[in-house]
C-alpha cells in the first residue's frame, strides 16, 4: 500500500499490528475494521506536531486502491481535514492529527465526521458557543449569569411569553404604566 500523501512509500504495519504508517511523513492509515482500538493511535511513536498544511490541502487516493477519498473538516481551535475511502472505510491522518483529536468529540464520532447532517449539527453548536460567548464578553461576567439563570429559570414555564415582555417592559421604564 501507498501513502496517499507521499505517493512514493510503502506504508508499513505499526508494532502492535493496528494502524498502517508512512515513515516519511508519519501520516496514519486506520482500516474500518480497526476503529473500535483508539488508545494505539495517539500511544505510536509519532510526533505530537500536526504537519505542514502542504499535505491537508488536497486529499489523496486510497492506499487500498479504491479511488480517491472524501475529505471532513474537524473544526478544531486549528481546522484540518481528514480522508475516507468510502469503499473500505480507511481514515487517513496526516502526521499529528490522529493525537489532535484523541480525546475530543470528534474521536468519539469518527464514523459520522463525513455525515451532513453531523457538520451541521458542529457548526451549530460552535455558532451558538460564540454567540454566548460575546454576551459574555459584553453583558459583563454578574449580567450573563442573571440572563442565563433566568432563562433556565423560565425555559420551560407556561408563561414565558408573559415573563419576557414584563421584562421588556420594566427595562424601557415600567413605572410608565
Amino acid at each position: 500500500m501507498q501513502c496517499p500523501k507521499c505517493k512514493t512509500e510503502e506504508l508499513q504495519k505499526s508494532e502492535h499490528n493496528s494502524p498502517y504508517f508512512c515513515k516519511k511523513c508519519q501520516g496514519i492509515w486506520l482500516l474500518d475494521m480497526e476503529l473500535p482500538d483508539y488508545s494505539e493511535i495517539s500511544s505510536e511513536n509519532h510526533s505530537d506536531q500536526a504537519t505542514s498544511s502542504d499535505h491537508d490541502q488536497v486529499t489523496g487516493i486510497c492506499p487500498s486502491g479504491h479511488g480517491i477519498m472524501i475529505r471532513a473538516k474537524v473544526d478544531l481551535p486549528e481546522p484540518f481535514y481528514l480522508e475516507k475511502c468510502i469503499a473500505c472505510g480507511g481514515i487517513w491522518f496526516d502526521k499529528g492529527e490522529a493525537k489532535r483529536i484523541d480525546g475530543s468529540i470528534f474521536l468519539e464520532n469518527l464514523s459520522e465526521l463525513w455525515s451532513r447532517a453531523w457538520q451541521h449539527k458542529q457548526r451549530k453548536e460552535k455558532s451558538r458557543q460564540s454567540f454566548l460567548e460575546i454576551n459574555q464578553r459584553l453583558l459583563g461576567d454578574d449580567a450573563f449569569q442573571a440572563v442565563m439563570g433566568l432563562a433556565l429559570q423560565l425555559k420551560d414555564h407556561p408563561e414565558k411569553s408573559r415573563a419576557m415582555a414584563l421584562l421588556q417592559q420594566e427595562l424601557i421604564g415600567g413605572e410608565d404604566l
